[in-house]
């Protein structure tokens, strides 16, 4: 049981160290993420010892080279974010809005990858490696839809979930007919649910499975929403089932097996 709950201190932990506060002393993790100093200086040290942390000089930590090393490992690998690339950038050539690439991790938005519109006023959009909330998100949307209705359950709760903006759904049940809804289209939208006057569209990204596995978007004013939401509509999901396809391609199967994939809708 000790290993058990050191392992579920190890996230918490890491999602500390950011481009925005990079270093850490072992009582401000320990005050951040609420546990004794004892237990953070044991769980940070073993952090040390496999490479994921580096202590620095006095007794400040940083993210350690070991996360070059997987983030290589991961480059070597086919994934999706590789595949939705080169489909990222024609989408923002084509329409001149900012994109983004999501994927659901531990209950949370993670943005895996962003490329700017290129339209005088453009959003700026998150960055890439950050969290967001799943329920105000275009993105978001999307990657809960796809959950079993436990996974669900646990995920939103049934109290009121956090407001962000005037027109967040914060009530568990009204986001629940949206997912379905959702579902039904094969796309989901942000009308200013995160930042007012930000709209957003996006569209499931499949593997070989037919499971969602990513979701991708376009960030748009809302001005200029309103009047291409149709067009950029179609554009988002035409662009989703194209990565899905790649994703498909590229994905090495061992000799023998087949796989069928389902149609990414």
């Amino acid at each position: 049981m000790a290993n058990l709950q050191t392992i579920q201190k190890i996230g918490p932990i890491l999602d500390l160290f950011t481009a925005e506060c990079p270093e850490w002393g072992v009582r401000e993790v320990a005050a951040s993420v609420g546990i004794p100093r004892s237990s953070a200086h044991s769980v940070m040290a073993s952090l040390v010892d496999t490479g994921l942390l580096q202590c620095r000089t006095r007794g400040r930590y940083r993210i350690g080279w070991r996360v070059v090393e997987l983030s290589e490992a991961l480059r070597g690998t086919v994934d999706v974010r590789s595949c939705a690339t080169p489909f990222l950038d024609r989408l923002v050539e084509g329409y001149g809005e900012t994109t983004h690439l999501a994927v659901m991790e531990r209950g949370r938005v993670l943005y895996v990858d962003k490329l700017l519109g290129t339209h005088n006023i453009s959003v700026q959009g998150a960055k890439v490696g950050s969290r967001l909330e799943a329920h105000s998100t275009a993105v978001g949307k999307v990657l809960l839809a796809q959950l079993e209705e436990g996974e669900l359950d646990r995920m939103i709760g049934a109290g009121p979930l956090r407001r962000l903006s005037p027109t967040t759904i914060t009530d568990p049940v009204s986001l629940r007919a949206i997912l379905r809804q959702v579902g039904g289209v094969g796309y989901a939208v942000d009308l200013g649910e995160t930042i007012a006057e930000v709209y957003c569209v996006a569209a499931p990204v499949r593997d070989e499975l037919g499971s969602v596995v990513a979701a991708l978007s376009v960030s748009v004013p809302s001005t200029r929403f309103r009047s291409r939401r149709a067009e950029l509509t179609r554009a988002v999901v035409d662009t989703a089932r194209a990565v899905s396809r790649s994703l498909v391609d590229a994905d090495p199967r061992p000799t023998g097996v087949v796989t069928v994939a389902r149609s990414a809708s």
